[in-house]
């Protein structure tokens, strides 16, 4: 799945991709008309500055790398663009239209058509795509009464003409194109939330569909290799069996009755601490009564929190239970104080890392007598 995300472009950058190309074919064009101007400019190299080098700055501001919740830098497209630059190019564009207006009119006064706004536009769309609409809505009105006022100023007709639909027309149509482009990439971000979260949820079932079919073949196993052959001595022996049969048995049935208790809570890593805990003479037992869909986020930190005791302890009993209601899990051993500080130790660096997560809350209580940790929602 990595490698095929990491080979073609993502969902967000798909649907970026007609923004980007219209923004760049428009700029195109709009430089040859600002080109085309700077002959009857009455300072043309204020009137480059104000639209060739302005569009250039806007630019530089607006695709600076942005920032994901989680600290990591993200390709500029749809990320969120820092308050600095932002509020740089906002303001940058309505003074760049100003002086542009100034800069190409053919005496020294301002004209009504300017030829910056054109090229700039884009600016709008840009800072709306990358979470700053605020600064596009105020730097969008600016620049539109920047252009209302240049009109008004030289007179000529008024401000239903159609002279300034053609000033006001792009600036306009990037404005809303930005707020388009901006719903697009949002409602974007919410549908691969729920694809990664139904993608998730069905590894996950697969996982413990999986887990659950290795824990029906354990059993059978146990019963097919180990108890059948025993009981099947027992059977046709003429006399009461060994005690080696014997001790076979209780070795089997503990195994089966340990199967058939832990369910949800049994993964190799805590069935490998809890056999090298017995092996220690640690009396353990681990029990699952909670309902079979219970707490499953919760699961793979509880095991490993379960793992972490049984690993601790060299001594006494511990059990570790998920009851059917109220604590989540809890886990409790009795022992020589060596060993239930090994366990404090252990279990309470898994409850820190298990509430610093905000899943749940867990307490630890410690005494003479024993260790007790409670892990609630």
């Amino acid at each position: 799945m990595a490698a095929v995300r990491g080979a073609v472009p993502g969902a967000l950058q798909l649907r970026l991709q007609p923004l980007v190309l219209s923004g760049v074919i428009w700029v195109a064009v709009q430089a040859l008309l600002c080109l085309s101007s700077l002959p009857q400019a009455n300072a043309p190299l204020l009137a480059l500055a104000s639209s060739l080098g302005a569009a250039a700055v806007l630019g530089a501001l607006l695709v600076l790398p942005g920032r994901r919740r989680g600290g990591t830098s993200s390709t500029p497209h749809g990320a969120a663009l820092g308050a600095l630059p932002a509020a740089a190019a906002a303001v940058l564009l309505p003074v760049a239209v100003l002086v542009n207006a100034y800069a190409i009119a053919p005496g020294a006064r301002f004209t009504d058509q300017p030829s910056a706004p054109g090229l700039l536009s884009p600016a709008l769309a840009l800072l709306a795509v990358r979470d700053r609409r605020g600064l596009a809505h105020a730097s969008g009105v600016t620049v539109v009464a920047v252009l209302l006022g240049l009109r008004l100023g030289a007179g000529e007709g008024p401000l239903w003409a159609p002279e300034t639909a053609l000033v006001l027309g792009p600036v306009v149509v990037w404005w809303v194109w930005g707020q388009v482009a901006a719903h697009l990439v949002r409602t974007t971000r919410i549908d691969l939330l729920r694809s990664d979260s139904a993608y998730a949820l069905a590894r996950e079932r697969r996982r413990r569909t999986r887990q659950r079919a290795e824990a029906h073949e354990r059993r059978r196993a146990l019963l097919e290799v180990a108890a059948v052959p025993l009981l099947e001595t027992v059977a046709n022996a003429d006399g009461p069996p060994d005690l080696d049969v014997q001790v076979q048995l209780t070795a089997v049935e503990k195994d089966l009755r340990a199967e058939l208790r832990g369910r949800e809570l049994l993964d190799p890593e805590v069935r490998r601490c809890a056999a090298t805990a017995r092996s220690r003479g640690v009396r353990v037992d681990v029990v699952d009564h909670a309902a079979p869909a219970a707490d499953l986020e919760l699961l793979p930190p509880l095991r490993a929190l379960v793992a972490a005791a049984l690993h601790s302890c060299t001594d006494g009993e511990i059990t570790a239970r998920r009851p059917p209601h109220g604590p989540v899990l809890t886990v409790v051993h009795v022992g020589s104080p060596a060993s239930m500080r090994a366990v404090h130790a252990a279990v309470a660096a898994h409850a820190e890392r298990l509430t610093g997560s905000g899943a749940a809350s867990a307490d630890v209580f410690a005494d003479e007598d024993a260790v007790v940790l409670e892990v609630e929602r």
